[in-house]
């Protein structure tokens, strides 16, 4: 029998450098995702300058490390900060005798991208799309992060996956934000306000709210309708990201993929480990 694992996983991302402990129930390929008990957060500005951040990684992950039961195997990295955040994640593993990790775009046959620089794909995006590739049971699927930005991806099945490429547009939160600070008169709006209003918006607040979850949402439908047109099928509709739950309200049919870059963070690293054996 294979040993069980734990996995220490990271989502260093633009607003929000996220963790958790993942226990893996066999070191072998699995469609198994068993969600962690507890998630953590700091935010990203807190890191800044990248190339000093060891000290604050270990403060805060070394901690962690110290309250597991279990030793942690090895550290998993979704990273969107660069090479300077990177190398202060090998510093910190190193100081803790850790294998790092690192997410790279088409590491693996299994999973590829079409876009024309892999490299310059978004790592929270790749790996919601592995996530997706590896819990969908249709072979046309629409994965949508509403996030800081709202990023859309296409996904193909085949002879294997393809990453069909996809697009990136103002999120949820930005739209609002921008609709207060660049008018004079506008409230402020949060997202927790986004929920159908009925047939029309009867005040400001219901007409920025639902203006910006139907702009959305609208943008979403369009790439289903294109998909059908281009493939004959419907696509499943996946969506993720901090406001996802938000948008559901607008996105009824679409599946809540939640944790993504984890699922997908712990499914590349048994691919890669599934390759090396």
């Amino acid at each position: 029998m294979s040993k069980e694992q734990s996995l220490l996983c990271i989502d260093a991302g633009n607003t929000l450098v996220k963790w958790c402990v993942h226990t893996n129930p066999t070191s072998e390929l699995t469609c198994e995702f068993k969600i962690p008990s507890a998630f953590f957060s700091h935010p990203t500005g807190a890191f800044k300058p990248f190339s000093a951040a060891a000290d604050l990684l270990d403060k805060l992950l070394g901690t962690q490390l110290k309250h597991q039961a279990q030793v942690v195997d090895a550290v998993l990295l979704s990273n969107v900060l660069g090479l300077e955040f990177e190398s202060a994640m090998r510093q910190f593993c190193d100081q803790h005798g850790l294998p790092l990790h690192v997410l790279t775009v088409n590491s693996n046959p299994a999973v590829q991208s079409l876009y024309e620089n892999p490299a310059s794909l978004g790592k929270d995006r790749w790996a919601a799309c592995l996530a997706v590739s590896q819990i969908s049971n249709s072979s046309l699927n629409l994965l949508v992060s509403f996030g800081t930005a709202t990023t859309v991806d296409a996904l193909l099945q085949s002879d294997h996956w393809q990453h069909l490429g996809g697009f990136i547009v103002p999120g949820v939160h930005t739209m609002l934000n921008s609709l207060h600070q660049n008018t004079a008169e506008l409230p402020r709006v949060e997202p927790s306000q986004l929920c159908p209003a009925g047939p029309w918006p009867l005040n400001t607040e219901q007409a920025i709210s639902e203006g910006v979850g139907r702009m959305q949402a609208a943008f979403v439908h369009s790439l289903v309708a294109e998909l059908e047109r281009r493939h004959s099928q419907t696509p499943g509709v996946w969506i993720s990201g901090g406001y996802a739950a938000f948008m559901k309200n607008y996105l009824p049919q679409a599946c809540l993929l939640e944790h993504a870059v984890f699922m997908g963070l712990v499914f590349d690293y048994q691919l890669t480990r599934q390759g090396a054996a």
